[in-house]
């Protein structure tokens, strides 16, 4: 039985089209790189982002070019919770 739902796209066609957009995704990559190694990062929000040693973790990103640039000071993360 041939599965023909959502696949419009010849094989070969899928694999071109994959291939160009991990091609795109690591070209954007480096853009955003750049733009957040020349931003001099002059206001940041705290936001939880997702962390490899936990699920979240609380962290300083900038709001200009939103990079992760460090993590609050506890009179920070007080201030936060807070509202």
């Amino acid at each position: 039985m041939e599965d023909t739902v959502g696949n419009s796209q010849s094989p070969k066609d899928s694999g071109q089209k994959a291939k160009k957009l991990k091609e795109d995704i690591k070209s954007l990559e480096k853009e955003l790189k750049e733009i957040q190694g020349s931003c001099n990062h002059p206001d940041y929000k705290l936001m939880n982002c997702p962390s490899e040693f936990s699920t979240f973790s609380l962290k300083k990103v900038c709001v200009k070019c939103d990079k992760e640039i460090g993590y609050p000071s506890q009179q920070e993360v007080d201030s936060w919770a807070k509202g």
